[in-house]
């Protein structure tokens, strides 16, 4: 499903994030990048659980929030 999606990553918000910051607070940026760097990172944190099924039927916003909740669980509200 989140082949499909169509424009660029959304951006999200950063609890840890203050007025004025540059840059940003997450563990690893680069695993947002695309849909196929969220679909290897969240295989190689989880793979019994993450399957291709699995990832077939998440979207790109399910896969985020599921990567937050690996990598970047302090930065979710």
């Amino acid at each position: 499903m989140a082949d499909s999606d169509l424009g660029e990553l959304a951006g999200f918000v950063d609890k840890r994030r203050v007025k004025g910051q540059s840059g940003t607070a997450l563990g690893t940026s680069a695993n947002y990048d695309s849909v196929a760097a969220m679909r290897t990172r969240l295989a190689a944190a989880n793979g019994t659980y993450f399957t291709t099924t699995r990832l077939n039927q998440m979207t790109e916003n399910d896969m985020i929030y599921a990567l937050r909740q690996i990598d970047d669980a302090a930065g979710i509200k």
